[in-house]
């Protein structure tokens, strides 16, 4: 009787999603699976690697920033302090000295704002939050929401909003319910 091969699974394919980025000591890139999202963290020679299945995310939070407005301030202010510099020294030493960092600071501004509004994307299941530090514009967290949701619908369903309106006011009846009731008139001296 010939012995069965024993079975081999194989690894998920992955697929990169678009953006990397840092959160000053690790550099962070995502990768989709058929049933989970992949949290690479790369510093040096080590990665580390969290998973977050499909069916464990509760939400996924995108939140604007002001840190490339910030950055576009600075890079127009910049720029007048160069113009401003060009115009005091005169002659043509002066524009082509002053003309390079203004060139540079015009560049800089271009690309920020090519690059669309700064944002904050954090991903949170029952146990924990993490920051996708790779998902850090607006207009590519929008493309990569576009493709979780249905990956997300998928894995866990979808509810009728008259049923997750129901929960809601259950939830916090029986949170009301169960609240310690206040307490008055104590003084604390």
């Amino acid at each position: 009787m010939p012995v069965p091969a024993p079975k081999t699974q194989l690894p998920p394919a992955y697929k990169k999603l678009p953006g990397r980025g840092t959160n000053f000591l690790e550099r962070i890139t995502l990768y989709l699976a058929s049933d989970h999202l992949l949290y690479v963290a790369s510093s040096g020679f080590s990665e580390s690697y969290r998973r977050f299945y499909y069916r464990d995310i509760h939400s996924v939070s995108v939140h604007k920033t002001a840190s490339g407005l910030l950055f576009n301030v600075l890079s127009g202010t910049l720029l007048l302090l160069c113009l401003v510099g060009a115009l005091s020294t005169g002659g043509a030493a002066g524009w082509i000295g002053w003309g390079i960092p203004a060139a540079l600071c015009v560049a800089l501004l271009l690309i920020n704002i090519l690059r669309g509004p700064t944002c904050v994307c954090d991903i949170h299941t029952a146990v924990q939050s993490r920051r996708l530090y790779s998902v850090n514009r607006l207009p590519r967290a929008a493309r990569i929401l576009a493709v979780l949701r249905p990956l997300l619908l998928a894995a866990q369903g979808q509810i009728d909003p008259d049923e997750f309106r129901q929960r809601i006011d259950a939830a916090r009846q029986s949170a009301f319910a169960n609240a310690a009731p206040p307490v008055i008139g104590h003084s604390f001296r």
